[in-house]
């Protein structure tokens, strides 16, 4: 039988360039929208009026505006594509004096939409004399970026590892740059900050016998766009992984040692985090009962901080959403529960964030980071746990992770698994691989850490407001039940 190339790409699950821009949220026509003002000065004015206005009748008032500039560009062996999104807002936040929050957003950013929103929200008095502080200081410019500079970039992500370009069948590379510049305005704070999220991405595809093997590697991070890009190293490395011979059949499900590198363990921080350790996962009774004792939740081995003030997190921020400066969380220390993610309607601000900045707001974890271990390895995780004579397991390649919110359950997706034997591969190598059973045994069973730490960018679904994060994590070994993929947990 013989395949067209289009049909070739549909088994493999991956299409042309644009369904790549699909699949970074960039692919449908974008509203057209007024070119927000890049003039700090005025902004800065119209969000002062607005909230003098507003704090004349309430005792609390907060407005955060967002002018958001996206680029994403793609490119394979069909062609290629590029999108732009220019998006931008303000959301004005009051309290009553009852301790009713209230807001209100609109997606424009001038004078008189943002003086008709206060309106909405009842400012009808004259403006009350505020202190904002000391004017922040203007972020500065990145370095322009024209079409033929983005191309060369992608030409990289592309053909980065020539050598093994002949041996694949699909080659795609996608950057992805998101440019936000955010002000926060309340009595005695007057704050701006420019982020640049920058995403590169390359998908190497191969057939193993009839079966289609995909690979992708990614990195991202804020900064310049030369600051951590994926190298020939990156790129080869997943070229070898799609190329990797996989073992037929299948394996008995069982419980055994089981060493994680640190896209796996991420995922795992990833979902817990964002369903145990935040008030607003608190307030449900189950997670309540959960957390609540004396007894550690992990092993004395795991120390998770969300830290957003990690230079060049692609989580990171200076300043949250509702304008709480950034500042280090720990979650975990040596396995008990120390703290949660919680934002100012929870009575303890530090970490409200809105998806695009526009959102609804709610406490949410920035840039989690697992404090390494005392391995002495320089390998990129797992390689050093595996010497512990270690029978089982190493889970690579983690695709997400499912918490059952009434109970403990997880269940991970990962790309494939390394058969160990005492401690070295035994050249078995099984794809669509599970890690499930309960979270708190999973953690409590963790008996080493690796030394080296890598970033990891959780997957979200495609959409206008993403919700950055990232996860910083080494490799670790604990136990846990490991059986071949199911639709269901």
């Amino acid at each position: 039988m013989t395949l067209h190339r289009r049909e070739v790409l549909a088994t493999f699950g991956v299409a042309s360039a644009s369904t790549l821009l699909f699949a970074l949220g960039c692919g449908a026509p974008a509203r057209p929208v007024r070119r927000a003002p890049q003039v700090s000065g005025e902004v800065r004015t119209w969000l002062h009026d607005a909230v003098a206005r507003l704090a004349a009748s309430y005792p609390f008032a907060h407005a955060l505006a967002v002018s958001r500039r996206r680029t994403t560009a793609a490119r394979d062996v069909l062609g290629a594509g590029t999108a732009h999104l220019h998006a931008e807002g303000v959301v004005l936040t009051v309290r009553d004096r009852d301790g009713t929050w209230r807001e209100h957003a609109i997606a424009e950013l001038g004078r008189d939409a943002i003086a008709a929103a206060a309106r909405a929200l009842g400012a009808d008095r004259e403006p009350r004399p505020i202190d904002f502080g000391p004017l922040p200081a203007a972020p500065a410019e990145p370095p322009a970026l024209d079409d033929r500079d983005l191309g060369a970039r992608l030409d990289l992500l592309l053909h980065g590892d020539a050598a093994l370009a002949r041996r694949l069948v699909y080659a795609a590379a996608a950057l992805d740059i998101d440019d936000a510049i955010v002000w926060s305005v309340a009595p005695g704070r007057d704050l701006e900050q420019r982020l640049v999220r920058i995403r590169q991405t390359a998908v190497r595809a191969a057939w193993n016998g009839t079966r289609p093997v995909v690979r992708e590697v990614e990195r991202a991070w804020s900064g310049g766009l030369d600051d951590q890009p994926l190298t020939p190293d990156d790129l080869a490395a997943a070229s070898e992984a799609a190329l990797e011979v996989l073992t037929p059949g299948g394996f008995e499900d069982g419980e055994c040692p089981v060493v994680l590198d640190p896209s796996v363990v991420a995922v795992i921080l990833d979902a817990a985090a964002r369903s145990l350790f935040t008030a607003d996962a608190a307030r449900r009774p189950e997670v309540a009962r959960r957390l609540a004792g004396a007894a550690p939740f992990a092993s004395p081995l795991v120390t998770v901080l969300d830290d957003p003030t990690t230079p060049g997190a692609y989580g990171g921020f200076a300043f949250d959403d509702e304008g709480e400066p950034a500042a280090p969380l720990t979650l975990l220390d040596a396995g008990r529960v120390s703290a949660q993610l919680s934002d100012r309607a929870a009575g303890a601000p530090g970490r409200g964030r809105r998806p695009g900045h526009l959102g609804r707001v709610a406490p949410s974890p920035s840039h989690l980071r697992l404090v390494p271990g005392t391995g002495t390895g320089t390998g990129p995780g797992a390689t050093d746990l595996r010497q512990l004579h270690t029978d089982g397991f190493v889970l690579e390649g983690g695709l997400g992770a499912y918490l059952d919110p009434g109970g403990d359950r997880i269940r991970v997706a990962c790309t494939r698994a390394r058969e160990l034997r005492a401690g070295r591969t035994t050249g078995r190598l099984y794809a669509d691989i599970e890690l499930v059973g309960s979270l708190a045994a999973l953690l409590s069973a963790v008996d080493a850490v690796d030394a080296t730490p890598a970033t990891s960018i959780p997957r979200d679904s495609a959409g206008p407001h993403p919700a950055w994060r990232s996860i910083s994590a080494p490799a670790l070994r604990t136990r846990g039940l490991v059986r071949a993929s199911r639709s269901r947990a």
